[in-house]
């Protein structure tokens, strides 16, 4: 992983950064979530009020940095009401930037927020900036598995679990097929193709919308190959290291092979096909709720569906090769991670920021935040709270089931715009499979 080792280069640096799974929207105005009200309770008790001063009985500030988009006006509701219950002023900042470029040009200018949410490559790029939060209460309860530790410490906080695979709009599917869907009937390439084109010759030509954007090619998609690696960080880490030494040729390796076909399949009765890359993110999501098409690779943070219809899931990637059980299993893993700046901010704003943290994990006000206004699966064992919203059900169903594979997230940042391209190149028809393999093997290699 590449280190930030100096102010003066970060902002070049981490414009190489990925873009998270929150920078699918361009702006403030386009997150559009249909989430109720946040509901907190009023336990203002005298601890929570002696965690709103500092040591003059001045009112603590603290600054978070909100980096998914479909949360923006959950987070500015859980602000004013976490004020008026501890006095603790959060100012909440929403950015579709980079987040390790737009990190970068924060230090760089010596104005952090005193909470960030980030990748979890960005912990990494930026761990000598963080607070070191191994004495927290909430890493026995999760903490420890889903957070990020280096060299023995702990320095973020796991946000919420994520899941990517096959979305699947099950009252459109049924609309035509007029018999119940049940998504373990077509788990294999040859019976989900026989379910496309049953749907092609009933009215929905084109079932499938295929995202054009880099970070939903690269990070998510081809980002199976590997995860795919025998569902552990080292079988993942061995095979990212074989292609650095470039040991795998990905032409002879089944599971890119098998992904690559499953993508074709996807591309065929891609709704975007005639110009792939003028897909529009947003124009897929309306497609996908109106049931203009039936699949959608993308992930569980998708809310802005359930005005149109409820009866939405989400499936595994059926492939070919289903060695480690890839077709029954679904890629999750804790994508956006909470951070607390230690370089800028004040020991008072610190504590302000741990508290906040523990309000999240063990207070029953905080739990609702995230569960029941925000649709998060959280990563904690205390929470037995269950998610509504039908995706966030479906993927937190595979997680008690124990049925989900392991998300390698520790790619470089700049996978998502340098394997991003190549596999635009590849659905625009501008290189074939060799040509992607090539140009996925001299990334690999150029680290090294």
């Amino acid at each position: 992983m590449k280190k930030i080792t100096c102010l003066g280069m970060s902002i070049v640096m981490a414009a190489m950064l990925i873009a998270g799974c929150g920078d699918k929207k361009n702006t403030q105005e386009e997150s559009g979530s249909k989430q109720p009200d946040t509901q907190i309770g009023a336990e203002n008790t005298e601890e929570s009020t002696q965690q709103a001063e500092n040591k003059e009985g001045e009112e603590i500030s603290i600054t978070l940095l909100n980096t998914k988009s479909e949360l923006v006006d959950q987070f500015e509701k859980m602000a004013q009401t976490y004020k008026e219950i501890t006095g603790v002023n959060i100012e909440v900042v929403f950015t579709s930037d980079v987040v390790g470029t737009h990190l970068a040009e924060r230090y760089a200018s010596g104005s952090p927020y005193t909470i960030m949410m980030v990748d979890r490559p960005d912990v990494y790029d930026f761990q000598e900036y963080l607070l070191d939060l191994s004495g927290e209460d909430w890493i026995k309860d999760g903490g420890s598995a889903y957070g990020v530790t280096i060299d023995g410490k702990v320095y973020s906080f796991p946000m919420l679990i994520e899941s990517v695979g096959l979305l699947y709009n099950a009252q459109a599917i049924e609309d035509i097929t007029g018999k119940e869907f049940v998504w373990s009937e077509y788990n294999t390439p040859e019976k989900f193709q026989a379910l496309l084109d049953e749907l092609a010759a009933g009215g929905m030509e084109k079932p499938v919308a295929v995202n054009k954007e880099d970070w939903s090619l690269a990070n998510h998609f081809f980002g199976q190959l590997y995860n795919q690696q025998g569902n552990s960080a080292e079988g993942s880490q061995a095979f990212v290291d074989s292609l650095k030494n470039g040991e795998t040729k990905l032409v002879d390796n089944d599971r890119f092979n098998s992904l690559m076909d499953s993508f074709d399949l996807l591309a065929k009765y891609n709704i975007n096909g005639a110009d792939p890359l003028a897909a529009d993110y947003d124009m897929n999501n309306t497609y996908f709720a109106e049931g203009d098409v039936a699949f959608w690779y993308n992930g569980s943070w998708v809310t802005e569906v359930y005005d149109k219809t409820e009866k939405i899931g989400m499936m595994p990637l059926p492939q070919k090769d289903d060695s480690d059980g890839a077709n029954d299993y679904l890629i999750s893993g804790a994508s956006k991670t909470l951070v607390i700046d230690q370089k800028y901010s004040t020991p008072e704003q610190q504590q302000a920021a741990k508290d906040f943290l523990n309000w999240l994990v063990y207070d029953e006000a905080g739990q609702s935040f995230m569960v029941d206004d925000c649709s998060i699966i959280p990563a904690f064992a205390n929470i037995d709270k269950k998610v509504s919203a039908p995706i966030s059900v479906a993927a937190q169903t595979f997680i008690r089931n124990n049925a989900t594979q392991f998300w390698y997230q520790t790619i470089p940042g700049d996978h998502g715009t340098q394997v991003g391209a190549a596999m635009q190149k590849y659905l625009s028809g501008n290189i074939d499979r060799t040509g992607l393999a090539g140009e996925v093997e001299k990334y690999w290699q150029g680290l090294e």
